[in-house]
């Protein structure tokens, strides 16, 4: 991006960039062809490209003895209807944690911060579409990662500016799907058919009869039901359904999803119809290790000052970085970082606090310099 500059213009250049070009999961071409040339430029030689499609992978390795520690960015935006259209924008931050990973690199590479060990900065595709680490896991391009870092821009009622918080601790979470099928018939016949509608009215009670453990934050609830077609003078023979399930526990969310499993399937036999399964897709709870948590700790301290943490923070919301801590069996943990995002990610018209990028690219850097340092 034209003559070399420090890092608080440079990823002020780079988000400003990256927010114009929005794209969604494993289609971020420009993305990924911007990042790759922005590598390139810095030095990199270790670049490993179309990873999960547009994953890049950039190893650093001192040739010492040490740990390997991986920093994941995600880079994907959200789609949107406005105004009939489908409208791509980074509704979620992730360009911001693309450019601070970005500017860190960046200092990384020409301030020589990896003197033992071996380091992996990972720019990820697909988040929103909860397998992008999957994928980055899939190829096999991480299995040696020891330690795994993730950071996420908060909204300003998590965490404010200034402040950062060590461990982001996620629910895990569930999108399960039916398809429930009956019998049609003329309405002016209903005993001659199966409805539907009665099969996914009383799949809704058995849902919302499910006894979750009072010890541990669960949730479930149905959140889609739909009947093709408008012919309302007929009993519809196929509905689809669908409900969220969350918990701080992957145990209990097991045993959530088989109670509903039970529940929609029982509830569709009760008036003869059938329920088959068609997905219960979702991401794992977040499991991090203590001396992770207290190296970001640390980290955030270093950088922010000593009130700079606010301390691990609960969160309902899911996240695809906790893949890496369970598939790759490493050690884990995932920072917020203050930006006073507002009125919240995931809407359109969300806007951040750009400082913030001003702070996450040393918070990386001191985490390399801590963790891989001499």
């Amino acid at each position: 991006m034209g003559e070399r500059t420090d890092y608080v213009t440079y990823v002020h250049q780079v988000y400003d960039y990256l927010h114009t070009i929005p794209e969604k999961g494993f289609e971020e071409f420009k993305t990924s062809a911007f990042v790759l040339e922005e590598l390139k430029k810095i030095g990199f030689e270790d670049i490993k490209t179309g990873v999960a499609g547009t994953g890049i992978i950039v190893t650093i390795d001192s040739g010492k003895e040490g740990p390997v520690l991986g920093l994941r960015a995600d880079m994907d935006a959200l789609e949107f209807i406005i105004d009939g259209k489908k409208t791509m924008i980074h509704a979620c931050g992730h360009d911001g944690h693309t450019s601070m990973l970005l500017a860190a690199a960046r200092e990384i590479h020409d301030r020589d911060l990896v003197k033992k060990g071996k380091l992996k900065i990972i720019f990820q595709p697909g988040e929103e579409r909860l397998y992008g680490a999957l994928r980055m896991i899939d190829s096999g391009l991480l299995d040696d990662v020891e330690e795994i870092v993730g950071m996420h821009l908060r909204p300003k009622q998590d965490c404010r500016l200034g402040k950062a918080i060590p461990a982001m601790y996620h629910c895990a979470s569930c999108i399960m799907e039916f398809t429930i099928k009956g019998v049609t018939c003329h309405g002016s016949k209903p005993h001659l058919g199966v409805n539907v509608v009665d099969a996914a009215s009383l799949a809704v009670q058995a849902i919302n009869a499910i006894r979750v453990n009072p010890a541990i934050p669960s949730s479930i609830k149905v959140t889609n039901i739909t009947v093709p077609g408008e012919t309302y003078n007929n009993i519809p023979d196929e509905a689809f359904m669908a409900m969220d399930i969350r918990s701080e526990s992957n145990e209990e969310i097991e045993r959530i999803k088989e109670r509903a499993i039970a529940a929609v399937t029982g509830a569709a036999a009760a008036v003869g119809a059938e329920a088959i399964l068609r997905s219960k897709d979702g991401v794992p709870a977040a499991e991090f290790d203590q001396g992770m948590i207290e190296l970001a700790e640390e980290t955030i301290k270093d950088v922010l000052g000593e009130d700079g943490s606010i301390g691990i923070f609960k969160n309902s919301g899911g996240e695809d970085f906790h893949y890496y801590a369970q598939k790759l069996h490493c050690k884990a943990t995932y920072l917020g970082l203050g930006a006073d995002a507002v009125p919240g990610f995931h809407n359109p018209n969300v806007v951040i606090d750009t400082k913030a990028l001003e702070y996450g690219v040393p918070i990386w850097c001191r985490l390399v310099e801590k963790r891989l340092g001499a």
